[in-house]
């Protein structure tokens, strides 16, 4: 999701306020309009998301999200990048806001060597996802709740993901990259 696309989310949540023109029925019908247009935008809004705990989730003020828009930008990620899908995830599953991300570039190159949604590499060449989104939310998911990682440390869970033993390491430096 690009910033525009962040502000267009953030304004479909908080409209401006409308001036109706006094004594007009356009001014009305505009006005009524845009609270329709609104109500609209705030039920695809509330749809986006997978199955997500905090559903409150707002990316202003957020540092993180100019990070994450700056390591896409290094690594020439094809727009558009999920970076409100990953600050929702991360936060909602109480994660690292850098492991999704730092995965994605160490098993696909953000997407770019997959075609199945899995940017993640998640039990390759058997998980797809139907969305981005939906993908991001279930490995999310995975590395904070199924047993074999629950309650880890991320270079415990990085072993467990992929028992190589340069894996945690390799993925931990590209987290790194994104501070």
């Amino acid at each position: 999701m690009t910033c525009m696309q962040a502000i267009a989310a953030r304004e479909a949540i908080e409209p401006r306020p409308v001036a109706p023109v006094a004594g007009s029925v356009t001014g009305s019908v505009r006005g009524w309009a845009r609270a329709l247009g609104t109500a609209a935008g705030l039920v695809v809004y509330s749809n986006s998301a997978v199955n997500l705990p905090d559903l409150s989730f707002r990316p202003f003020p957020d540092a993180r999200f100019d990070r994450l828009e700056r390591f896409f930008q290094r690594y020439n990620c094809p727009e558009p990048q999920p970076i409100v899908d990953y600050l929702r995830a991360a936060d909602g599953y109480g994660l690292d806001y850098r492991l999704l991300p730092a995965l994605s570039i160490r098993e696909t190159h953000c997407g770019i060597q997959d075609t199945r949604n899995n940017h993640w590499g998640y039990h390759p060449g058997r998980q797809a996802f139907d969305s981005v989104e939906e993908g991001i939310d279930f490995v999310a998911q995975q590395l904070a709740l199924n047993p074999p990682y629950e309650g880890k440390t991320i270079e415990e869970k990085l072993f467990v993901y992929n028992p190589l033993p340069a894996y945690p390491k390799e993925v931990m430096r590209i987290m790194r990259q994104i501070e």
